[in-house]
């Protein structure tokens, strides 16, 4: 949709045509050095909703030579952008850089970045305010992770003045092993004097190889040895957590641990062995909601249901509002033969979620959507481009800065007080043909109940190419690629996952050989019909690999067929929703949950009623 045809009242289309093509003459004189002519144009440009964008390009051009009182007045100019702080957090690193340490320190404002924490230390401490400047290290220096090389001036001063305790020592390398921050830890070391190297090393010790805790003589019972022999069982019992517990179990006498550290240990000991699979029958109720919910999920894997409403039903009311608990308690209810059950599925069947979905599924109602009408968000375009900060974000789209357009947005949206108009924006950047973007908005809009805009059908004609021949239904491929890529044809992965299907390169090589097309290219990954048709086939490889069991298909999608054939060996047979709980990834986990619930979206858009689970799906195989 062209922007012309929905823009402010107050300016004619054909009016805002001319300030468009102003706007890039102005860009052009600006960046050719054409000075007399960008005033000109910038001047004819004021009411338009671009402007700042002249202001602050040409301000970067002088940007080591702007007085405080410039920079102050052209950050006022900037207000309602994104470009405000930008522009003053560069002109604050310029004057920085020409170690302008005044005039840093007066306009430096508190931030959480870390670098810049640490430069404004330094200039504080330049300009004579020495203890002021070593009172704000503390705060930089105990985290669990190496800090910017900014830092380390002024940690080397503070350090050097005896500020550096064995105390405060002990508790960075408690940060740094909780991190797994390994070079870190190692360099800690260093600052324990040699009577109390022995019990630091212990801990960065048993941090690497987690069974030194078997040998339980090695740790002295005292706080920090306590605290050594806690964290060794806890990083132990990710791999061995029966073991662990065991441990626990028979020498937590041996040890005068305080109560907080014994609660704590013992409730993520209890974590890991729920996770490993081991039913926890006595109920404490003061373990953490995570644990409790970890423990349930096993006893109710392993159909112990007596057991799962124990547990469910110690969890304290003010967790009792979380989708899941609702669904599983409901389950629970059911089947140990307590009344209670219908009511709590009836109610969470009308929320659109996974595990509304399930409810609706398990009591045999419909799906409810809660859908906003979309169209009465269509006939109030006017009144929000009123405010010219939303104008800006589609004036930008318009003029193909997509980026630019979100950083807009992506700052807007919290700021912004009208509901209304927070809906709006998500809305209407679907509509102007940025899917992706559009999903992403409404997520930071909490515009939960926009279900078209979050939910696009797109690509149809490429998917329905290959899902006769494949068998694969359309909601299913459709719920796939706004899982992955929230329909966004050139994502690229932190890991290199590629295109609408996220696509790692090696399969989709190994892939198109099976199907005999040709090798796409890292560049052809981000081609639709290319991404579509070998992502397509590649999970018809692995419902053939699993039995046409599409949720251990959706499992190995995400996470790799070798990790869920660990995941399923020795529960044959075991409840299909239950097993998913189990999955030890909260990633996979939560992917698994988000496939199955899109399909089910998309199954009411296109009016092709899909049950959650085929019924060779209701069991693992």
């Amino acid at each position: 949709m062209c922007l012309c045809l929905f823009l402010l009242s107050s300016v004619y289309a054909s009016d805002l045509d001319t300030q468009r093509e102003q706007y890039k003459q102005a860009k052009n004189a600006l960046k050719a050095g054409r000075t007399s002519e960008f005033q000109q144009l910038k001047k004819e440009l004021t009411d338009y909703p671009l402007y700042p964008y002249l202001l602050y390009n040409e301000a970067l051009k002088r940007i080591s030579s702007l007085s405080p009182e410039d920079a102050t007045r052209l950050k006022s100019q900037l207000s309602g952008s994104v470009l405000a702080d930008e522009f003053f957090d560069r002109w604050l690193d310029t004057q920085a850089r020409r170690k302008r340490w005044q005039v840093y320190v007066d306009h430096f404002k508190p931030t959480t970045d870390a670098e810049k924490q640490c430069k404004y230390l330094r200039a504080l401490f330049r300009l004579g305010y020495q203890d002021k400047a070593l009172a704000g290290v503390p705060e930089l220096w105990l985290v669990g992770i190496s800090q910017p090389k900014e830092c380390d001036p002024i940690f080397d001063v503070w350090i050097s003045r005896g500020n550096l305790t064995t105390d405060i020592a002990w508790n960075r390398l408690q940060l740094a092993v909780q991190e797994r921050s390994t070079t870190l830890a190692r360099y800690l070391l260093r600052f324990f004097p040699r009577a109390e190297q022995p019990t630091a090393r212990l801990l960065y010790d048993v941090y690497r190889r987690p069974s030194i805790v078997r040998n339980v003589n090695r740790f002295p019972d005292n706080v920090r040895g306590q605290y050594a022999f806690s964290f060794g069982l806890l990083r132990y019992a990710r791999d061995e957590a029966s073991k662990a517990l065991e441990l626990w179990q028979k020498h937590e006498n041996d040890f005068d641990f305080d109560e907080q550290l014994a609660h704590r240990t013992e409730n993520e000991l209890a974590f890991w062995a729920a996770r490993e699979g081991i039913v926890i029958s006595k109920v404490n109720p003061n373990f953490t909601y995570e644990t409790i919910e970890r423990i349930a999920d096993t006893a109710i894997a392993k159909g112990e249901w007596n057991v799962a409403y124990e547990w469910l039903d110690a969890v304290e009311d003010t967790e009792r509002y979380r989708f899941k608990w609702r669904y599983w308690f409901a389950k629970s209810l059911q089947e140990t033969g307590v009344d209670g059950a219908r009511e709590l599925l009836e109610e969470l069947a009308r929320a659109r979620t996974y595990y509304g979905f399930l409810a609706a599924n398990e009591i045999e109602v419909p799906l409810k959507m809660n859908a906003r009408d979309q169209n009465e968000l269509e006939q109030q375009s006017s009144e929000f481009l009123a405010d010219i900060r939303i104008a800006r974000i589609f004036e930008l789209y318009e003029l193909g800065e997509a980026e630019n357009a979100k950083e807009e947005w992506s700052w807007l949206l919290p700021n912004l007080e009208d509901d209304e108009a927070k809906h709006w924006i998500p809305y209407q950047i679907g509509q102007i043909g940025h899917p992706n973007h559009a999903i992403q908005a409404a997520f930071r809009a909490d515009a939960f109940d926009l279900v078209e805009t979050r939910f696009p059908v797109l690509y149809v004609d490429e998917f329905n190419r290959h899902t006769e021949r494949a068998g694969i239904d359309l909601t299913v491929l459709l719920a796939l690629a706004r899982q992955e890529s929230a329909f966004n044809p050139k994502a690229i992965s932190p890991v290199g996952a590629r295109g609408l299907m996220q696509l790692m390169p090696a399969t989709a090589r190994r892939t198109a050989r099976n199907i005999r097309v040709p090798q796409p290219s890292l560049v052809g990954l981000l081609y639709a019909p290319t991404n579509i048709q070998i992502g397509t086939y590649h999970f018809r490889e692995l419902l053939d690999e699993f039995d046409e069991h599409k949720v251990l298909a959706y499992a190995a999608y995400n996470a790799g067929s070798h990790r869920v054939e660990q995941w399923i060996k020795g529960a044959s047979g075991m409840d299909t929703i239950a097993w998913i709980e189990t999955i030890p990834f909260y990633e996979t986990r939560n992917y698994v949950k988000n496939v199955l619930a899109f399909q089910q979206v998309y199954s009411v858009l296109l009016d092709t009623p899909t049950p959650i689970l085929a019924p060779n799906e209701k069991t693992i195989p």
